[in-house]
This record gives C-alpha cells, structure tokens and sequence, in this order.
C-alpha cells in the first residue's frame, strides 16, 4: 500500500507542476500580465478558475485541460485516501 501511495504523489506532484505552468501560460496568453501574475500567485484557485472558465470551450487543448484538471482532482483524492490508508 505504501509503495502505491509513493506513486500516485509522484504522478500527481508532476501532473500538478504541469498544470501549474499551463495555468500560468493560459492566464497570460490569453488575459495578459495581471491576471497572470495572479493566476501564478494563486495555483489552486486559478486551476479551478480555468478550468470551470474553459468548461464548455470546443478548443482541443481546452477540452485536454479541463480533463487535466479533473484526473488532478482524482489523483490528490486518491494520494489523500492512500496516505490515511498506508499510516494504518
């Protein structure tokens, strides 16, 4: 059980960093230096900002984001569970 639970932080802690830097980029691609900076200074609220924003965009990418965002979602529920399981 712990050697599941090292895995799944892994995935999720690399899976976060991306989303974090595609957040960022989101954020100043598309709504410039400001909202960017915040968006930076605020990684789990912009995650869910942008991605309930981007809900109903038909964009590829925004569609893989959007599915990014909820497999993130799963994974931390899953590392928080696996973590309160392994210590038992």
């Amino acid at each position: 059980m712990k050697q599941l639970y090292l895995v799944t932080v892994r995935i999720t802690l690399i899976l976060g960093l991306l989303s974090y830097l595609v957040t960022v980029g989101i954020a100043f691609v598309g709504h410039g230096f400001v909202i960017g900076v915040l968006s930076a200074s605020l990684p789990l609220l912009s995650n869910a900002y942008w991605a309930i924003s981007l809900w109903e965009s038909t964009e590829v990418f925004h569609i893989y984001y959007v599915n990014g965002q909820i497999t993130l979602l799963i994974l931390i529920l899953l590392s928080v569970a696996l973590s309160k399981l392994s210590r038992k």
